[in-house]
């Protein structure tokens, strides 16, 4: 373990954003409306930034729509089908970095909240449409890793209390990225209905750069935090010498 060493060229950090479709009849209910073991609910696609730490995190680099693929369910025979595509992504990912690391470490999957929705919705669905079994599906959902920004932000912003709750995506985007506005996911539905197939795929692949900027931005200010941590350090050094 102690020559053990993270090679960054050989890690993966997978920005990601689905979107869903729900039938008229069932937009009613409160919350989150879409469920994978719904056979009228639909996967309709997502866009994937799949970004090498080594090459995509410095300050210069650029990242921009071209680095993005997305894979949407017009584009394939059936939603099984685009699934095998989002799953042949992610192993990809996984297979690179597993092999580079003899498994100690993982790819990571990256969105604001993805824990709750986009991650376990997607092994629902390899299950759903036996892509691969339970078994399999328990083990490669553990063999990867997921940041959420939803939860790793909480952090960056003044909280009136101790009780710690995951910020929205439009909370992170309103601090981060004031400049861009967002309508709510469920315009998704009616863009869909109307047919609008490319409004979707602009508006997802935007989101997944905007996931990556709040990335590099809260890196900022985890840096700022530490760099005012070490001052802070040196300062009461200098004032215990003093004494």
């Amino acid at each position: 373990m102690s020559n053990f060493r993270i090679k960054l060229h050989k890690c993966r950090v997978i920005f990601f954003d689905l979107e869903f479709y729900v039938p008229l009849e069932g937009r009613n209910k409160k919350g989150f409306c879409y469920n994978p073991w719904h056979d009228d609910h639909k996967l309709l696609g997502g866009s994937f930034l799949v970004a090498n730490p080594q090459k995509d995190f410095d300050h210069n680099s650029k990242v921009d729509s071209g680095k993005v693929e997305s894979l949407w369910l017009w584009d394939h025979e059936s939603e099984k089908e685009l699934l095998k595509s989002i799953y042949s992504l992610i192993k990809s990912s996984y297979d690179i970095v597993y092999s580079a690391h003899q498994g100690k470490v993982s790819p990571v999957l990256c969105g604001i909240g993805i824990s709750s929705s986009d991650v376990p919705i997607l092994f629902e669905l390899f299950k759903k449409h036996c892509l691969i079994s339970n078994a399999e599906a328990f083990y490669f959902q553990n063999a990867l890793r997921a940041i959420d920004l939803s939860q790793l932000s909480i952090g960056v912003f003044n909280n009136a209390n101790r009780f710690m709750y995951p910020k929205s995506k439009k909370t992170i985007l309103q601090k981060y990225l004031p400049e861009r506005k967002f309508e709510d996911g469920k315009s998704v539905w009616d863009l869909y209905d109307s047919d609008n197939r490319l409004a979707i795929e602009k508006r997802v692949i935007d989101e997944v750069l905007c996931t990556y900027e709040c990335y590099m931005k809260i890196l900022e200010d985890f840096s700022k935090f530490k760099a005012m941590e070490k001052n802070k350090k040196r300062s009461d050094k200098l004032i215990l010498a003093i004494k």
